[in-house]
């Protein structure tokens, strides 16, 4: 299950990362050159709209545990993306125009998408990825124990206590 919800997910994330990197362009772009630009209303709310897009790709990238198709099924589509732009630009015209799809064309047709795309595909050849990891080794002690000996309010006299692990008997 958590397969597909990825795969869903990073159909949702392709677009948001495309339209968001093509809106923060369209902003930074559009600053003069002087040498407080970033420091302006505009230049502040642009930055923003990156570090915003790059803790996104963050966390999209690095927690092992959830599924490689997240990130992998997003540089795909940026990838798949960038390769209609260079090889079928006509196809992309059909596109409705929303805020921040010009300002990605460009990034698309100067190939600044493909290196996103390959460090989001990379976890797919990662193999404990694609394994979910149990929640708990097998101990001597289980969740439910470890809380009730955590929290309980009489004490245990050391001898009978089962935090050291398994006490062995001797016959």
């Amino acid at each position: 299950m958590r397969h597909v919800v990825g795969f869903l997910a990073g159909l949702i994330l392709a677009p948001v990362v495309l339209l968001g990197g093509g809106w923060a362009f369209t902003r930074m772009s559009g600053l003069g050159g002087g040498e407080a630009a970033f420091l302006t209303t505009a230049g502040l709310i642009g930055l923003a709209g990156l570090f915003g897009l790059a803790l996104l790709m963050a966390l999209v990238m690095v927690p092992p545990r959830l599924t490689p198709l997240l990130p992998g099924i997003t540089g795909l589509s940026l990838a798949g993306f960038t390769a209609v732009n260079v090889l079928r630009p006509e196809l992309l015209e059909r596109l409705p125009g929303v805020p921040g799809l010009g300002g990605a064309l460009e990034l698309a047709g100067l190939g600044l998408y493909l290196p996103l795309a390959f460090a989001l595909v990379i976890p797919l050849f990662v193999a404990s990825r694609w394994v979910r990891a149990e929640p708990y080794e097998e101990s001597a002690v289980t969740p439910a124990e470890y809380f009730d000996g955590l929290y309980g309010d009489e004490e245990e006299p050391p001898e009978e206590s089962r935090r050291g692990g398994r006490r062995r008997r001797t016959a």
